[in-house]
């Protein structure tokens, strides 16, 4: 497996802090918009700072919602491209609290007309992958900053699947889980104000394709460039998301899982089906 950057940033351009002080500089950087992105009004499920994937719920990085979406009983708005909707409840994936550790939270809208996007529900991909390197797999980040509001997108690859990594570079905290996608593209990267925007699959230029993950962090080495980013990748964290949405009080949404590779028994039969058509056609000839 490729060896991880040494540095690994919420976002901000500082190596060796804590993470709680890391996090506490998140809300004090001026938002940018992802490297070398396109503006855009596509993707208007993509807001600050998350992506809506059903009319009442958002997926966010978890460091996010803990700076910008705390629910202790002060009113909180989730905007993008669909309206404005106050946030009535955050749920935290278990093991997430300390970036980047399991960087995912669940944030649910408060119900009403305005903003919901209609029955507006976002595919999200229900693959899994390896831990280690695979074949580049063409993706899209898309970010609610750009130059120009209201959002802003980049066409990368991620090569990397990543179950673990040691975010202080063999100190003392050890390695921890994180599940992403890695892209290693020191052209087209997050950037502040890009925390839990969306990564879709392919290279698209509106929400037509499955959510593959969430802008988690910024890859590169200290005092360096950034080379590449860190995406959480969401069907890792299926079963915890689905169980909430399960046994929240009152809700009766549930997310629109998809599938974008053959299953396996599909594959197989595909394979025999194929094979008889050979041994057909050869007994044909004879």
């Amino acid at each position: 497996m490729k060896l991880l950057p040494t540095c690994l940033k919420p976002f901000v351009q500082t190596c060796g802090l804590a993470p709680a002080a890391a996090l506490l500089l998140v809300a004090s950087l001026p938002a940018q918009a992802i490297s070398n992105s396109t503006p855009t009004n596509s993707f208007q499920a993509v807001g600050f700072f998350g992506v809506q994937v059903a009319p009442d719920w958002v997926l966010t990085a978890q460091h996010v919602a803990a700076a910008f979406f705390p629910v202790n009983g002060s009113t909180i708005a989730f905007t993008n491209g669909f309206g404005t909707r106050n946030v009535i409840a955050r749920y935290d994936a278990p093991g997430s609290g300390i970036f980047p550790e399991n960087d995912v939270t669940l944030l649910r809208l408060a119900p009403g007309t305005s903003g919901t996007g209609g029955n507006f529900y976002l595919p999200i991909s229900s693959d899994t992958y390896a831990d280690g390197v695979f074949p580049a797999l063409n993706v899209t980040i898309t970010s609610a900053v750009n130059s120009s509001l209201p959002r802003a997108y980049a066409q990368t690859t991620v090569t990397e699947f990543a179950t673990q990594l040691d975010p202080d570079d063999g100190g003392p905290s050890g390695p921890v889980p994180v599940n992403y996608l890695l892209s290693f593209d020191a052209q087209r990267y997050v950037q502040p104000g890009d925390s839990g925007g969306g990564l879709f699959l392919g290279h698209v230029t509106d929400a037509t394709s499955p959510l593959l993950g969430l802008s988690s962090a910024q890859l590169g080495e200290t005092g360096q460039p950034p080379t590449g980013s860190g995406f959480v990748a969401l069907a890792a964290y299926r079963s915890w998301i689905d169980r909430t949405l399960n046994t929240a009080p009152g809700n009766t949404q549930s997310l629109q899982w998809v599938s974008s590779v053959p299953e396996a028994s599909t594959v197989l039969l595909w394979a025999l089906g194929l094979a008889g058509l050979a041994a057909a056609s050869r007994r044909r000839a004879a």
